[in-house]
Order: structure tokens, then C-alpha cells, then sequence
């Protein structure tokens, strides 16, 4: 039963089409990038391929921070962290991923930790046979390896822009970004 409110303010019929509507929704495309609302939930779609999703769809919590504070590495790395700690934007996503790129992300962690794992045995081999001294070189590019397949082949997306209301990511798929809507709205 719904009952007449005088102090209600009153309701367009047209509210469907403005961008406060489509602001209440979401996800968004803005050329390459996902726009989503600071906490949200992404469709049951792979957003590499845009295939269903395998459940369930995981939340992970994003950092980001102006480029401009990594000015403040030179000057001193304790100054750094402390300030970006302090001034570091966060937002939760929740996406998923198709059996196939699952399997793809798996195979790049277990790739990351096989290197590093080879590494630490090399490096310690080394340190209790002298005559091993040239498998600190290997060791140390082992540990390089581990380190960029863990970043760059294990990562889904990662945020361009995290401000107020919205975050802006990038690293879908074209095919799932084109099944999004256009984004009209005013990053704040």
C-alpha cells in the first residue's frame, strides 16, 4: 500500500535517460578502461573474454596513488611508504574469470613460484660452495623473472584512477568492455 508523502520531492518520468539513472548503475566503458563505482560487483563474465564466469566471482581491494609521490623515492623510501600510505585511494572490485584464463593465471603463479623457488636453491647452493660463485648471476635473474611474471602475467587489471565516487581500470578484454554501456558521467 503505498501512501501520498506531501513532502516528498517529486519524480520525472523521465529520469531513466539522465545521467543520474545511469550513474546508479554500472559497470561502464570509457574507451579502454573499466569505469566502475568505488565497491562493486562485475557481471558473471570473464572480463578478459567476456565468456561466463566461473563462481565464485572473487572481491579483491585495489590500491592507487598519484604517480607524482614517487618523486619522494630519492629523497628517501621510508618518506615514500609513510606518504603513501596516508594519502593511497582504495576500491573493491569483484570479477571474474572464465575457466580458461583461470587456468592461464594459474599456470603464471606457479611459474612465478617455480623461478622463485629455483632461485632461492641456486642462491644457497652458492653460499655453501665456493667454487658455485657463478650461480648467483642465474639466481638473481631467476629472482627478476619471478618477480615480473608475478606482477606483470598474474595480475587481471589494475586501477589507472581511483578517485571519490568512481575507479577507472584498465586491462579487460575488448570484447567484454564492448558489452558495457558508455560512460557519460564526471570523474570527481
Amino acid at each position: 500500500m503505498t501512501t501520498f508523502n506531501p513532502y516528498e520531492a517529486p519524480q520525472s518520468a523521465f529520469v531513466a535517460s539522465t545521467v543520474e539513472a545511469d550513474d546508479l548503475s554500472g559497470p561502464w566503458r570509457d574507451g579502454k578502461d573499466l569505469v566502475t563505482r568505488k565497491n562493486s560487483q562485475l557481471p558473471d563474465r570473464c572480463v578478459k573474454c567476456n565468456a561466463a564466469a566461473r563462481t565464485p566471482l572473487k572481491s579483491k581491494r585495489y590500491y592507487w596513488h598519484n604517480s607524482a609521490w614517487y618523486l619522494l623515492i630519492p629523497v628517501n623510501m621510508f618518506v615514500y611508504i609513510v606518504a603513501v600510505l596516508i594519502v593511497r585511494k582504495n576500491a573493491r572490485l569483484g570479477l571474474g574469470l572464465c575457466v580458461q584464463h583461470a587456468r592461464r593465471r594459474s599456470r603464471m603463479i606457479a611459474a612465478s613460484l617455480t623461478c622463485l623457488g629455483v632461485s632461492a636453491a641456486l642462491f644457497v647452493y652458492a653460499l655453501g660452495n665456493e667454487a658455485a660463485a657463478p650461480l648467483y648471476l642465474p639466481s638473481g635473474l631467476l629472482l627478476l623473472a619471478a618477480m615480473v611474471i608475478g606482477v606483470v602475467g598474474v595480475r587481471i587489471v589494475h586501477p589507472k584512477r581511483i578517485c571519490e565516487r568512481y575507479a577507472r581500470f584498465s586491462g579487460c578484454g575488448s570484447a567484454f568492455l564492448d558489452s558495457l554501456p558508455r560512460f557519460r558521467g564526471v570523474e570527481t
